[in-house]
């Protein structure tokens, strides 16, 4: 038995996320469809976690296991070769059997990005939130600290039956401008559903001047956020193993 892992990238405008779901076009259904056809059997592919629709990503890692034997480097030649422009493999390779994308990833790394700019730019608008005001990056910076612990976030996501634990320790949360777009990054060894877009969002409605310090306090304490960020300016940039 062998298993094959994947380090991929994909643009998530026209998919329903990551997750398989009944007659919608998702990353695992897409990727799954064309390892099936490569191995000529039905692969179960195991990914690092779920994805919104709409939601980007810089690096992601799935696992797959075979009996049959592929080379690495065939693998990722043929992968790139079927799989749609939007979907693209960086790297292959075995890991252990123990090896389980979902468990064995020690954190991730998450970035929004948000446009304050009257003007549209067509090469960005399918990656930034674009909004006509002006922020404060500095009120964001501040409101970005309340988060750096371990905190229950069931006031932020939307808790599944498999997420028993609403509590989630933010390694990192920081501001940084970079060409007049402004990133959220945040990074944790896990996240809720609809988390970080809810964080982004507060932060954001913050730096308008729509939000207090005070009432993202009231979230961190358990009333349900209803500030929800668009899907299209989130990206999964990086998977720590």
């Amino acid at each position: 038995m062998h298993n094959y892992c994947l380090l991929l990238c994909f643009v998530g405008t026209n998919f329903h996320g990551w997750q398989v779901q009944p007659n919608l076009r998702t990353v695992q259904g897409t990727l799954s469809d064309a390892l099936g056809m490569l191995f000529g059997e039905k692969v179960k592919l195991i990914g690092c976690c779920r994805t919104d629709a709409g939601v980007h990503a810089k690096e992601y890692i799935a696992n797959f296991r075979s009996s049959k034997f592929f080379p690495i480097d065939n693998l990722l030649k043929a992968l790139n070769s079927i799989l749609p422009e939007d979907i693209g493999i960086k790297k292959v390779w075995l890991e252990d059997l123990s090896f389980n994308a979902r468990y064995s990833v020690a954190g991730k790394l998450y970035t929004y990005r948000v446009f304050p700019s009257l003007a549209r730019d067509p090469f960005l608008e399918p990656f930034v939130w674009r909004i006509p005001y002006s922020l404060d990056i500095e009120s964001m910076k501040r409101g970005a600290e309340l988060f750096l612990g371990n905190y229950n976030f069931s006031g932020f996501a939307k808790l599944d039956e498999e997420e028993h634990d609403p509590f989630v320790e933010i390694e990192e949360c920081k501001i940084e401008e970079k060409d007049r777009i402004i990133e959220i990054s945040v990074r944790a060894k896990r996240f809720l559903r609809y988390m970080v877009r809810r964080m982004a969002g507060c932060l954001i409605y913050l730096g308008m001047g729509k939000l207090t310090v005070d009432e993202i306090k009231e979230f961190l304490s358990g009333k349900k956020c209803p500030y929800t960020a668009k899907a299209k300016g989130l990206t999964l940039e990086r998977v720590f193993l």
